[in-house]
């Protein structure tokens, strides 16, 4: 996976999830169900993490580019759940 594209998967996903928490901050039906969609993208985050190999031959990805992936989504949840925590 080119760094180019892993960039543009990073400001895309920033974009999302802050978005995401500024809907959430907008109303508390909202949140809850935004907190139920960000607990489960965790749960199958960190299923991913352990079922690597696995995840990657479904994808048809390297196990690098893969991790390079979670790492970034990781990146993407912080920045997400600061502006959740700030708005």
């Amino acid at each position: 996976m080119r760094a180019m594209y892993l960039a543009n998967y990073f400001v895309a996903g920033c974009i999302a999830s802050s978005l995401l928490g500024w809907i959430a901050s907008l109303h508390p039906m909202s949140f809850r169900a935004i907190a139920f969609l960000v607990a489960a993208a965790f749960i199958l985050w960190g299923l991913c993490w352990l079922l690597d190999f696995s995840v990657s031959g479904w994808l048809k990805i390297s196990v690098n580019n893969l991790q390079a992936l979670l790492l970034a989504v990781l990146a993407m949840a912080i920045v997400g759940a600061g502006v959740l925590l700030c708005s």
